[in-house]
C-alpha cells in the first residue's frame, strides 16, 4: 500500500512519541534504580541535612557579622538570614549557644592553618611568636566581618589551651621560651596575656577605616615585651615577621592592600640579641 503524505506524517508522530515515552520511562526507572542501591536515601537525607546545618551555621556568623556593635542577634535575625522557619532552626540547634562554639572553633583552626601556611618554615621561634599577633591583628582590620563575630560574643570560651589553637600558641611560646626568647613561668599567664592582648586590639581595628601597620607593630611588641623579649630583639623580631606576612600575603584570599592606612613603622634594630 502507497503511503500518503497524511499517513507518513502520522507514522512519524507515533515514532517521535513511542520513542518519548520509552525516554520517560528509562528516566524513571534509572531514577528508580537509584533509589533502590542500599543506602542511597540514607546518604541523600544526610547530605541534605548537612547542607542545612551549613546553611544555619553561615547564617548566624553573618548575623552576627550584621549586627550593631555591642548587641547579639537573636535566632529570628539568624532563621530570617538562612530563610527557614524557626521551627527548621529547631530541628539541628536548641539555642545560639549551641551553634557558636563550633563557630569559633572552625575560625580558630583556620587560622592556626593560614598561619602554618606562612610561618611554619620559620625557623625563627621570636619571629614565629610574632607572626601570630601580626596574623591576627591585619586579617580583622581586612576582613572586618570575624572582627564583629569575635568582638559580639565571648570568643575566649570557645577555645581552651588544649585545642588546635591552643596548642599552636603554646607550642609557639614554649619553643621561644627554650630558645632564650622569652622568658615568663607561667604557660597559662602567657597564653591568656597573648590572647587578651590580640583580642582586645581586634576590637580596637573594628572601629578604624583600615590596617595601621604601625599600630600593630607595637601592640606585637609590647606583647613580647611583656613575655621577657628584650625590646631591641622584640623590634626586630616584628620586623621580620611583618616581611614574612606581606612577602606572602599574596596566597591569601583577604588581602587587601587597599585597606592599608599610610602610617609610619618604627625602624628595626639591625640585631637582635637573644635574652
Amino acid at each position: 500500500m502507497t503511503k500518503t503524505p497524511a499517513t507518513s506524517a502520522a507514522s512519524a508522530k507515533t515514532v517521535i512519541r513511542a520513542a518519548a515515552s520509552r525516554r520517560s520511562t528509562s528516566g524513571e526507572k534509572s531514577a528508580e534504580d537509584d533509589s533502590q542501591i542500599p543506602g542511597f536515601r540514607t546518604r541523600a537525607g544526610a547530605e541534605k541535612r548537612a547542607r542545612m546545618r551549613e546553611r544555619l551555621l553561615s547564617a548566624t556568623f553573618e548575623a552576627h557579622a550584621g549586627s550593631a556593635p555591642g548587641t547579639r542577634p537573636v535566632i529570628d535575625d539568624v532563621i530570617r538570614v538562612a530563610g527557614v522557619s524557626r521551627g527548621t532552626f529547631y530541628k539541628y540547634f536548641e539555642s545560639l549557644d549551641e551553634i557558636l562554639p563550633e563557630l569559633g572553633q572552625r575560625m580558630a583552626q583556620e587560622m592556626v592553618a593560614t598561619y602554618g601556611q606562612l610561618f611554619g618554615d620559620v625557623a625563627d621561634p621570636a619571629v614565629r611568636t610574632a607572626g601570630g599577633p601580626l596574623l591576627t591583628l591585619s586579617r580583622a582590620a581586612m576582613e572586618p566581618a570575624r572582627v564583629a563575630f569575635t568582638s559580639s560574643v565571648d570568643f575566649v570560651q570557645y577555645f581552651n589551651h588544649e585545642d588546635l589553637h591552643g596548642l599552636e600558641i603554646k607550642a609557639c611560646l614554649m619553643q621561644a621560651r627554650e630558645a632564650g626568647a622569652l622568658s615568663f613561668e607561667s604557660l597559662d599567664a602567657a597564653i591568656d596575656f597573648s590572647v587578651g592582648a590580640v583580642l582586645e586590639g581586634t576590637r580596637r581595628i573594628l572601629h578604624a577605616p583600615g590596617l595601621d601597620p604601625a599600630y600593630i607593630h607595637q601592640l606585637t611588641e609590647m606583647i613580647l615585651r611583656g613575655l621577657g623579649m628584650e625590646q631591641g630583639a622584640a623590634g626586630q623580631a616584628v620586623a621580620q615577621a611583618w616581611q614574612v606576612l606581606t612577602s606572602r600575603s599574596a596566597t591569601l584570599a583577604w588581602w587587601r592592600p587597599d585597606k592599608m592606612m599610610d602610617s609610619s613603622l618604627p625602624a628595626a634594630p639591625t640585631s637582635r640579641r637573644s635574652a
